[in-house]
């Protein structure tokens, strides 16, 4: 009834309005009829007023025809209206986050006017289902929604908007081609290598709790656990880190991951003797405005593979120190890096030393790894490392300008043993490396870290820089003590106890993500060393032509 009444007024006024026009009509008719010697024009004026009823009545026929449309359009509008407000009440109830209340929902059907059968329906779905055997008590408390956020930097991170919890993705992926000259050696031979794949999971729960989960697919083929840690972090400048992680001897181990390194792989000292990844517990942090940072720890002291094999902990200890780092009166020594690091061991578990390589850092001496590399030195079958270790080392590092300088002085102790010797032989074992690179295209970096060229080298998107070009030499060496081969450890007729390498080559990077090595190694061995056995083919020097590509994310 009340779509009508906003009718009724339209046709009163019509009726008015006719009834107005029929009486100016008769207005204009003549007080008396005329005579009869006049019916000619009253003829003429009943004529008139008969069109004009007609018209009349057109019109009224016409304003019907539009309120009947008028009222037609209004009901469609009407029932679509109806039919969009069912559709999105039912997609918000079926968006309700799990969690929600059921019980909350039948409350606000019954205020809806359903009733106590409503209401019995929605609380039977809450608490154990019925009949089916397994069941719940309850529905789990309800969690809190927030919304989550992502950045694309080094890796892709989801974090909440106050940044107190986070998950970084990280991908690297490295592969190796290796041609040695001469061609003939026996393990080493050329070919298609992947020394690292790795992908790493870490963020913060909350800014007190870090953590970091890595795996790694390496030159073996396996994948296998890299890192697996938490970092308890009070304030900077005292943290606790706990789990496997980087055991912080050497500068080249400690400081910078692979993906950073200026040639494809470590110095010989490191590379043999380094301490890689362990499980642990270590103390450290950044003092004096970041100046100074330490690492001090303990840990599982395992010399190869994951397993902790040895029943004794490692002591190690790191410091690097950045004296002008806030100077302004020189601004170029800002990252000028100069420290010391060192660890104290013992070895109860007697173990086969792993041979010594120049160009590949393995835990492990499979087929794949005595492949990918030269060995100078490969220790008797019988000889066992064993009683106590330790070793020091003195670094300096220098960033700026484009330059990127490393040196590093490392040196040794190892306690070793066979069938047959009554007291453990010591064997000192000392190295060294220098290395300088710098970049051409106008890149300068702080440390070694991510680099994005100025003018990339990405034709999908349109850049057709040439990427960032940084040329490096490396020259290192190591030495072991003569016990090494009076003692018996090893054949003096076959391998070296000294050696001297070269790195000349080149860095591209095409994009940030993408950088390629180029780079030529030269041995140079202090006694010839047994390169082919089949061919009793040995040799003072061999060389490596080496491309790497890698891609980090």
């Amino acid at each position: 009834m009340g779509r009508w009444t906003a009718f009724i007024p339209l046709a009163a006024l019509a009726v008015a309005w006719v009834v107005a026009a029929n009486r100016a009509q008769a207005d204009d008719l003549p007080s008396a009829l005329p005579a009869a010697g006049g019916g000619d024009a009253l003829e003429v004026r009943l004529r008139k007023l008969e069109a004009l009823n007609q018209q009349i009545l057109n019109r009224l026929e016409d304003s019907e025809r539009a309120r009947e449309a008028s009222q037609e359009r209004y009901r469609k509008l009407e029932e679509r209206y109806d039919e969009l407000t069912r559709k999105v009440e039912g997609e918000g109830r079926e968006a309700e986050p799990w969690g929600s209340s059921v019980t909350e929902r039948a409350g606000e059907s019954a205020t809806r006017g359903e009733g106590s059968a409503g209401r019995e329906a929605s609380r039977g779905q809450t608490g154990k289902r019925r009949g089916s055997g397994q069941g719940f008590d309850s529905l789990p408390e309800r969690e809190q929604e927030i919304p989550i956020f992502g950045a694309l930097g080094e890796g892709f991170t989801f974090k909440t908007r106050d940044d107190e919890y986070q998950l970084r993705v990280r991908v690297l992926d490295q592969t190796d081609f290796k041609n040695f000259v001469p061609g003939d050696q026996v393990p080493a031979r050329s070919g298609l290598y992947i020394p690292r794949v790795r992908v790493y999971w870490e963020g913060q729960l909350t800014r007190l709790f870090e953590y970091e989960v890595s795996i790694q697919r390496s030159v073996e083929g396996l994948w296998d656990l890299l890192d697996g840690n938490v970092n308890i972090v009070p304030d900077r400048r005292f943290q606790v880190r706990f789990g496997r992680m980087l055991v912080p001897y050497s500068y080249d181990w400690y400081d910078h991951l692979e993906q950073y390194f200026i040639t494809p792989e470590r110095s010989l000292f490191p590379l043999n003797f380094g301490l890689s990844r362990s499980a642990g517990l270590m103390a450290h942090g950044f003092l004096f405005d970041d100046r100074l940072e330490y690492a001090a720890g303990g840990f599982d002291g395992h010399l190869t593979g994951l397993a902790d094999d040895n029943t004794t902990r490692d002591a190690v200890g790191y410091l690097n120190y950045r004296p002008f780092l806030h100077s302004e009166q020189l601004p170029l020594l800002r990252n000028l890096n100069v420290g010391a690091s060192g660890f104290l061991g013992q070895q109860v578990n007697p173990l086969n030393p792993l041979p010594l390589r120049t160009s590949i850092q393995t835990s492990e001496n499979d087929e794949a790894a005595q492949a990918a590399s030269s060995i100078f030195l490969k220790y008797n079958e019988d000889a066992r490392n064993f009683g106590g270790r330790s070793a020091t080392a003195l670094h300096l590092a220098w960033y700026g300008a484009g330059f990127s300088f490393e040196a590093e002085w490392q040196g040794g102790r190892d306690h070793i043993t066979r069938p047959g010797l009554t007291a453990l032989q010591s064997i000192p074992v000392s190295g060294n490396h220098f290395t300088l690179a710098y970049f051409l295209t106008g890149e300068v970096v702080n440390r070694r870290e991510v680099v994005a060229p100025l003018r990339p080298f990405d034709p999908i998107k349109g850049e057709w820089g040439p990427g960032a070009i940084e040329p490096f030499v490396r020259y290192s060496q190591l030495s072991l003590g003569d016990t090494i081969f009076t003692g018996g450890f090893a054949d003096p007729n076959e391998w070296t106890r000294s050696i001297d390498l070269v790195d000349l080559g080149v860095n591209w990077y095409l994009t940030k993500y993408i950088k390629v090595y180029f780079d030529w190694q030269h041995s140079m061995y202090g006694t010839p060393v047994l390169l082919n056995p089949s061919k009793d083919q040995y040799g003072r020097t061999n060389d490596l032509f080496w491309i790497r590509g890698q891609l980090y994310f």
